[in-house]
């Protein structure tokens, strides 16, 4: 069996090929992204809750944030909560998704609410843009970034010009657009397209389609117990 390619920061990359190992599964790491926090100062004010969207912005948040515990927790994605629970907070509405999480966040919040967005540099405006929408006031606090290599690891470019890899695992849609960025640059965009690719989401999956890939799997939820579970039934 060949082995999967994990394109995750360096940290989280190890944790996937931890549970790859349980599966059976080997792999390759190839981390495009470097998450590095900001530093960035919580401002003054009162809130009347506090968003989530990466389990980053709550493990990178700066110490001001202990003083907001009190408030309602709101989180995309388990891990993030997990993430939010180890550091003392109280999750209250988890969802896996920002387009699930919006409706549930607007019917709890029926009238005008401020509310603090520990965030990251890059992200989706789907939370920001529905809230706002609504007429809610959104600080966004941006406690870290992820920033791209400049190159594969020279253990996936070997194995991806040998055609040794099996499958990809993308996580999110800038990952998935920086590592197409390149393996081009390199001139092995032809080989991943036997390469089978497995997207966390349809959003991630866009720039593998925007590519003319085919073989690329969704998982059935945004989450990577389901990513991982898809590509186990594959392998086997």
């Amino acid at each position: 069996m060949k082995p999967v390619l994990v394109l995750r920061a360096v940290e989280d990359a190890t944790r996937t090929a931890e549970k790859l190992r349980a599966l059976g599964i080997t792999s390759v790491l190839s981390p495009v992204l470097e998450i590095v926090p900001t530093a960035a100062k919580i401002p003054q004010g009162k809130y009347d809750a506090a968003l989530v969207s990466s389990a980053k912005g709550v493990e990178l948040s700066d110490d001001d944030a202990e003083a907001l515990k009190t408030l309602p927790f709101h989180a995309i994605g388990a891990k993030t909560a997990e993430a939010a629970r180890a550091r003392g907070w109280r999750p209250d509405i988890v969802a896996g998704s920002a387009e699930a999480i919006l409706p549930l966040l607007l019917a709890r919040y029926p009238r005008r609410a401020r509310f603090l967005y520990l965030a990251g540099c890059d992200r989706q405006s789907t939370l920001e843009a529905g809230l706002c929408a609504s007429g809610h006031e959104i600080t966004a606090v941006e406690v870290y970034e992820a920033r791209a290599v400049q190159a594969l690891s020279p253990e996936a470019v070997a194995a991806l010009a040998a055609n040794r890899i099996d499958a990809a695992l993308h996580y999110s849609r800038r990952s998935a657009e920086i590592f197409l960025t390149l393996a081009r640059a390199l001139g092995i965009i032809e080989q991943l397209r036997i390469v089978s690719h497995f997207a966390l989401s349809e959003e991630v999956a866009k720039p593998l389609l925007r590519e003319g890939f085919v073989n690329v799997s969704v998982a059935e939820r945004p989450d990577e117990e389901h990513l991982l579970a898809l590509l186990a039934k594959r392998e086997h």
